[in-house]
């Protein structure tokens, strides 16, 4: 695996999970003594938002509420800190997904929870609720009064072996923080609050219990509960609080169940559950009483049958993300590099940035019959060992007399040549550019003497003979692959642009060569949310998210996700290593239309296509979401007949319009 990595602090980090509005989350991994590694998720402000001080006081309470949680149902904070100006959280990093993400992938299976699992899976969310409402502050031991203010699928991870955790305290509530929250405030998603949170009202633990409710209810119900066109319309309904009867929409529901869901959406708080621990106990005695047979166990296998390509491509992932190392480059650093230049031999070259003329340790574990010799650091050159075509030049003879400790030779396996004057027990190196560079110089035993100069000029001269006959027969050789090479986009020097045609640029050559040897990696690209037509390169691959695709390695692809009643996403993306994942958040259209479009004569099997993408041809009378006030193009065609129409539309906000077209 090839790919870059960006050194933050102590931690290495390897994949960007998520990206919000003024944070960031990603994989990343630190590593202990013995090359232990422990892979934790980094949630750190972005660089654009680091001076943008009311959301810093945000971020360090979050991390002053979360550091005192410690349950197995919430995600465990392990660090905090500042790193070149950015505020970071250190977190425990769940395998898994997003309750959302899980209930949007097994829509397009068909596949549902049961009844089982879902109330295992809110009892759990309700112990680490219980936990938070009542967790004590670690440094003067009284209660916090923790309200997590925001709970949601989002914020309930279940990772693929059935464990259930609550995420992102960002805008929880304590009552120990400096600064209360406004009166008329609102924070968190509209759909999953309760009716005081929603009248801007005080909040207490029982607006958790609340949304809590709302996400049972979901599940039970497979659709929403609150749900409408605006914002405002939600906070109407939240705020009115009906609630249509469970049993009415799922008649497999429990009476029992049914009654605990009714009790913790209760519009008075005073009826609701009082705490998370007695919506817990009634949660866990009709999991006993209804599903003995239940097991934990049982949820594990579900997660990992229903995710089963997910969960291997993420251990695959972590395998590969374990050999990545670091390559800090800061003066009080060690560097250590790895490159394989062979199928069996691999060179480590360690130096010791923090002074140039120290001597760097030699290690203690020399093969048997190696000299451990002195190492000479002096010079601070690096060498690309990739880049080196020279082949390798014959070994220089020894000096009679000179002893190991008098040679300062860096051990590596390129051989180098160099200019050596002998004295009576000591030998003098003018090194040439590659022995400068630390590369291995072999010396050979003379017999006693012998005349140094009459052997030195004699190996000169042989080294001279051998490099003429190699470079003949690289020449004769490299002549003739060229001559009977296929003509192609490298021979003919031109490099493959990101839509695959257009002329190459000055290093094109070396571009398309490169392209043409570059391996093939697997891509697999997520929308949030998902369902998102997927274009590459400006091709429609009629394919939706999450989907994957097989394409060259390290090789920039342009990428635009389309999704009805959001802004299209457009980036590029460059696959640097096996099983390479990307996940683009849509944003919604800021203000929406509406339009009918009627295929007068378009046949049987006519083609649409609203701003350049292909769409799937609704049912008369059902309309397509545009955005408003802009104009967009509509183009139909009959693939058999070879008609089209096109024309361009604008729509006022919240307005309907009829289109016909008629193809001609």
């Amino acid at each position: 695996m090839s790919q870059a990595v960006e050194q933050f602090g102590k931690y290495i980090l390897l994949e960007r999970l998520a990206a919000g509005g003024m944070a960031e989350v990603y994989l990343s991994k630190s590593t202990g003594a013995v090359g232990v590694n422990k892979f934790v998720a980094i949630k750190r402000i972005l660089p654009q938002y680091s001076d943008h001080q009311d959301f810093i006081e945000m971020f360090k309470e979050e991390a002053k509420i979360a550091v005192n949680l410690n349950h197995g149902n919430v995600v465990s904070i392990y660090d905090f800190g500042v790193e070149r100006a950015q505020f970071f959280l250190v977190m425990e990093y769940v395998e898994g997904r997003n309750l959302r993400q899980i209930l949007n992938e097994l829509k397009k299976t068909n596949t549902q929870f049961t009844i089982e699992q879902i109330v295992y899976m809110i009892k759990e969310v309700a112990a680490g609720l219980d936990h938070a409402h009542r967790c004590l502050d670690g440094t003067t031991g009284k209660p916090l009064n923790i309200v997590h203010r925001d709970m949601s699928p989002q914020n309930i991870m279940v990772s693929f072996e059935g464990e259930v955790k609550i995420i992102d305290f960002g805008i929880a509530k304590a009552e120990t923080q400096l600064e209360a929250t406004k009166a008329g405030t609102l924070k968190g998603k509209y759909g999953y609050m309760s009716p005081e949170q929603a009248d801007g009202q005080s909040i207490d633990p029982r607006t958790d219990i609340f949304s809590m409710g709302i996400v049972l209810w979901e599940l039970l119900a497979n659709d929403r509960l609150f749900t409408s066109n605006s914002e405002a319309a939600i906070l109407r309904k939240i705020r009115e609080c009906q609630v249509p009867s469970i049993r009415k929409i799922n008649p497999s529901v429990p009476p029992e169940l049914e009654r605990i869901v009714n009790k913790a959406l209760a519009k008075d708080k005073s009826l609701r559950y009082q705490t998370a621990a007695a919506l817990h106990r009634d949660l866990n005695r009709f999991l006993n009483t209804q599903y003995p047979e239940f097991s934990p166990h049982d949820f594990s296998v579900f997660m990992k049958n229903a995710f089963s390509a997910a969960f291997l491509e993420q251990r695959r992932k972590l395998v590969e993300f374990a050999k990545v190392q670091a390559q800090p480059t800061s003066e009080d650093k060690t560097i250590v590099t790895q490159t394989d230049i062979s199928e069996d031999k691999t060179i480590v070259t360690q130096t010791d940035m923090r002074s140039p003329s120290r001597p760097a340790q030699v290690p203690n574990d020399m093969p048997e019959g190696e000299e451990k010799l002195d190492l000479d650091t002096s010079t601070d050159i690096r060498v690309n060992l990739d880049n080196l075509k020279t082949p390798p030049k014959p070994s220089m003879p020894r000096v009679p007399g000179a002893s190991a400790t008098d040679t300062n030779i860096t051990h590596t396996r390129t051989q180098a040549t160099g200019t050596f004057t002998s004295g009576p027990n000591a030998m003098t190196r003018t090194p040439s550019s590659l022995s400068q560079m630390g590369t291995r110089t072999s010396i050979s035993k003379q017999p006693a003497g012998s005349n140094i100069e009459d052997i030195t000029g004699l190996a000169m001269k042989a080294v001279g003979a051998l490099l003429v006959v190699v470079g003949l027969w690289w020449g004769y050789t490299n002549f003739f692959a060229k001559k009977s090479a296929p003509k192609t986009a490298a021979t003919a020097g031109l490099a493959p642009s990101p839509a695959g045609k257009g002329p190459a640029s000055a290093n094109g050559l070396q571009q398309a060569e490169l392209a043409a040897t570059s391996p093939e990696y697997t891509v697999t690209i997520y929308s949030n949310p998902g369902g998102a037509r997927v274009v590459i390169d400006g091709v429609d691959t009629g394919e939706f998210t999450p989907v994957r695709k097989t394409v060259k390695a390290n090789t920039p692809y342009s990428l635009r996700l389309v999704k009805e009643g959001y802004t299209d996403l457009v980036t590029t993306i460059t696959p640097t290593y096996e099983a390479y994942s990307f996940t683009g958040t849509l944003q919604r259209l800021p203000r929406v239309a509406s339009l009918i479009i009627n295929i007068v004569n378009g046949g049987a099997n006519p083609e649409l296509r609203i701003a350049g993408v292909p769409v799937t041809i609704k049912p008369s009378g059902d309309a397509y979401l545009i955005q408003a006030e802009v104009g967009v193009k509509i183009q139909a065609r009959n693939k058999t007949t070879g008609l089209s129409a096109e024309t361009t539309i604008t729509v006022p906000a919240d307005q309907r319009k009829i289109v016909d077209l008629y193809l001609k």
